[in-house]
């Protein structure tokens, strides 16, 4: 198997990342849509001190997920030219990684997990060890597809998986599971998604090749340890909190950062996906940031109206959508919408970061965001779930800042401006939504009308007041708006050929 590929044109690049919008976004729909059914299903069934330990549990299944696929996944997407030795090289390399995280996360559960979170959360993460074997085969045929841009069948294997690990957690929780319901609906899905990728993107079976290791780990090595401080930046503190306050207050801090942070990341993949592959094959930095910045602005208009409406109705829909067990998330989920915007950000520069090979700075960066973030973390768990969420928020942002300096160093350009430019259309926007949402909001609450109807006639305010600022003050964001929803669009919705359909930027 050879492979050769180059740098492409920003036109080709641009053609690449319109032609993959539409099947990347109809697939996290389904899923996003799917996953949320299914959580407020076993959100009913399943008590938020099981959420608690689940939270604990996913951090090693997040880390079994992403080490390979960032790390020599990533420099396989990353590299000019990879042929089959490498694939085989870097098939060995994930195996043997897989098997040094599952013997630690076994001593990890024996040694701390047991005694600090109990029995069960020492039994389940035994039993997830499995998981770290799964991501290291899942990460070889992803890797292959996310370098063809074969957008179309990464969501295909998107959707299976996450169909199967939603069927299997309702039916699990259903047999009255709790805790594992979580942990083992996640594993069967990856299984599942394991299968289906090894059918559409086979990969020669591992064979240790040393130079081709050695081209690899460069990138590959540093981009694997960085996932570790993300996955501890994204799950450790439900360790903390639950460390310090129990599993329920844990569960509980889980679904505000889900809510706030984690769902609107996984909106934000329709863009990430295609983002690290694309950004990849620039011809060079300026091309690069260009096309980088578009993506910005159109994740941020598309995103943070959400949080806003967020912020409004929370108090109404998660009492309503997950039960009055769930009230005491509201409070930290309106607060840690601020992180989770930063974080939307943040994340959009380090797959920049990733497509210009600077695996090493990106490792300092995820390693310094952990630390200052779960040293706040243990500070604030004391006071409470909302200082927790506060301080969360405040060093997210911090970051932000962070990331466009380490992002825009010797580019010539100010970091300040330029994140201020990537933010001020969605920002300027969510004030005529909170001009038209709040009274609407307030209104409709004195009414005591249905939470249903609440929740409608916010949406239409606060999509009247954001579209009609974005109109008037930001044309060319909104111009980018409309143009990704045509290419999302079915062409028999739209009334126009596929042949006369606009590309994305231009």
């Amino acid at each position: 198997m050879g492979e050769v590929e180059g740098s492409r044109s920003i036109e080709d690049l641009t053609e690449a990342a319109a032609g993959g919008l539409r099947w990347v976004a109809y697939a996290r729909i389904a899923i996003e849509v799917m996953l949320f059914a299914a959580m407020v299903f076993v959100a009913r069934l399943v008590p938020p001190a099981a959420f608690g330990v689940f939270a604990v549990i996913v951090l090693a299944q997040e880390l079994a997920l992403t080490m390979p696929m960032e790390g020599v996944g990533g420099a396989l997407v990353q590299r000019r030219q990879v042929d089959r030795e490498h694939l085989q090289a870097g098939f060995c390399l994930t195996i043997l990684t897989s098997l040094m995280l599952a013997a630690a996360s076994a001593v990890a559960a024996v040694l701390l997990v047991g005694p600090i979170f109990g029995h069960e959360a020492m039994v389940l993460l035994l039993a997830t060890t499995p998981y770290f074997l799964l991501g290291a085969i899942f990460a070889m045929p992803m890797a292959v597809l996310r370098r063809r841009l074969d957008f179309r069948l990464i969501s295909i294997l998107d959707v299976a998986q996450n169909t199967v690990r939603a069927l299997s957690t309702i039916v699990l929780a259903l047999c009255g599971l709790d805790a594992p319901a979580l942990v083992f609906g996640g594993m069967i899905g990856l299984a599942v998604g394991v299968v289906v990728a090894l059918f559409l993107a086979p990969v020669p079976l591992p064979h240790w090749h040393r130079q081709a290791a050695r081209d690899l780990l460069p990138y590959g090595g540093p981009a694997a340890l960085a996932t570790v401080a993300w996955t501890g930046f994204r799950n450790g503190d439900y360790a903390i909190v639950g460390g310090v306050l129990g599993t329920t207050q844990a569960g509980l801090y889980w679904r505000a950062y889900q809510l706030a942070v984690e769902y609107q990341s996984k909106i934000a993949v329709t863009m990430t996906q295609i983002a690290f592959p694309v950004l990849s094959r620039s011809r060079d930095i300026g091309e690069m940031l260009a096309l980088r910045r578009r993506m910005v602005r159109l994740q941020t208009v598309v995103i943070f109206p959400l949080l806003a409406v967020l912020v409004l109705l929370a108090p109404a829909i998660i009492p309503w959508l997950f039960g009055p067990a769930w009230a005491e998330a509201v409070t930290p989920t309106q607060v840690l919408v601020l992180g989770g915007a930063a974080t939307l950000v943040i994340n959009a520069a380090g797959s920049a970061l990733m497509a210009t090979g600077r695996a090493r700075a990106l490792l300092g960066f995820g390693v310094a965001h952990f630390l200052v973030y779960a040293a706040a973390v243990v500070a604030t768990a004391h006071l409470g779930i909302v200082a927790v969420a506060v301080a969360g928020s405040i060093v997210h942002t911090a970051f932000l800042a962070v990331a466009y300096e380490m992002l825009l160093r010797d580019s010539g350009e100010s970091p300040l401006r330029v994140l201020v430019g990537d933010l001020s259309p969605a920002l300027v926007a969510c004030l005529g939504l909170a001009a038209l949402g709040v009274p609407a909001n307030l209104a409709l609450q004195a009414a005591g009308v249905p939470v249903t109807a609440l929740v409608a006639g916010v949406c239409l305010a606060a999509a009247v007041g954001y579209l009609g600022a974005l109109r008037l003050w930001f044309p060319a964001s909104a111009r980018d708006l409309g143009l990704a929803i045509r290419r999302i669009l079915p062409d028999r919705v739209l009334g126009i050929t596929r042949g006369r359909r606009p590309a994305l930027a231009s």
